[in-house]
């Protein structure tokens, strides 16, 4: 634990003074670690996939417990999440989450090649093409200035009414979604095998929604991990945000593979990684107060605004 937190503290100390965190070489640091997990992430999906393909020793809720689904957690989940945090804790959150986008170019390779999945042309190219757009122009215009957080002032941010409005109306949806997918389970697996290569776009949306959800939940948790470990905070208060993390990610990584199980993976990731873009960034800039950073330049926002634009497009 002790190793963690010289780590973020070495790295974040070797950026020069005229740098605030998250500024310059943080900056440039944070983004290559975004971008490596986002390759491992991919990986993790392929093999998840394959996973929910073949027998299983054992199923939890929607999961197929086997050695290649154990492989794939690993590769895709428990392996980015040091990086994460380490990112997390020399940028604004807002800032990373739309370098998630460069996952859909990264499928749109790997999953025809590894689960001999076909690449359509439309729409596939063009909304790869959109989000990888809208990936650039919010990672040029996002906020550069990475606040520093005690556990006090982290406690404090997750009791304003803004955020609480906000995660009241976040539990409200994944309750919605969860229901009507209990309710409709039969139906939803009838109609994914039926139509396998064009679904239903509102149905593919639904495992996505909640998976998106909870994912904001998980990275908003492991940020604030970051901040308390590169600040040398107690192990007791890393360990409050470090189980909130790992509560919602366990919903998260069902509603994932179900989404794998269902539907292609050239269908259901793009899906997942745009609504995770947009949960990640909403909800960063509510929780962190990330939006004064944004707001103070009025062509910061318009080009940030755009660039989400060209993600939900996708």
């Amino acid at each position: 634990w002790p190793s963690l937190g010289r780590i973020a503290a070495s790295v974040a100390g070797a950026v020069p003074d005229a740098y605030t965190l998250g500024d310059g070489v943080g900056c440039v640091i944070a983004i290559a670690i975004n971008i490596a997990s986002s390759a491992l992430t991919v990986c993790g999906f392929v093999l998840q996939k394959k996973a929910n393909e073949s027998p299983a020793r054992c199923t939890i809720g929607d999961i197929k417990i086997s050695t290649k689904w154990i492989v794939g957690v690993s590769v895709g989940i428990v392996l980015p999440i040091p990086a994460q945090v380490l990112a997390y804790s020399l940028a604004p959150m807002s800032l990373l989450t739309p370098l998630s986008g460069v996952s859909v170019a990264l499928n749109m390779a790997f999953a025809p090649c590894f689960l001999g999945e076909r690449l359509q042309r439309w729409p596939d190219v063009p909304a790869c093409i959109s989000i990888l757009v809208g990936t650039l122009l919010t990672t040029l215009a996002g906020p550069r200035h990475n606040k520093q957080f005690n556990f006090g002032e982290l406690m404090s941010l997750l009791g304003r009414a803004t955020f609480l409005w906000a995660l009241l109306a976040l539990l409200f949806t994944v309750f919605g979604c969860i229901q009507y997918m209990r309710r409709r389970r039969t139906q939803l697996e009838h109609s994914a095998q039926a139509r396998p290569d064009n679904p239903n776009i509102v149905e593919v949306i639904l495992p996505a929604l909640v998976a998106a959800l909870c994912g904001c939940l998980t990275n908003i948790s492991l940020k604030a991990s970051g901040e308390l470990m590169k600040g040398g905070a107690e192990f007791s208060n890393c360990a409050v945000w470090l189980l909130s993390a790992g509560v919602s990610a366990l919903v998260q990584l069902n509603y994932v593979n179900r989404g794998l199980r269902l539907y292609l993976q050239t269908v259901f990731f793009p899906v997942y990684s745009a609504l995770l873009v947009l949960t990640n960034t909403f909800y960063g800039l509510i929780f962190y107060n990330e939006y004064e950073d944004l707001l103070s330049e009025a062509g910061r926002c318009i080009l940030f605004s755009i660039g989400i634009g060209f993600i939900v497009l996708g």
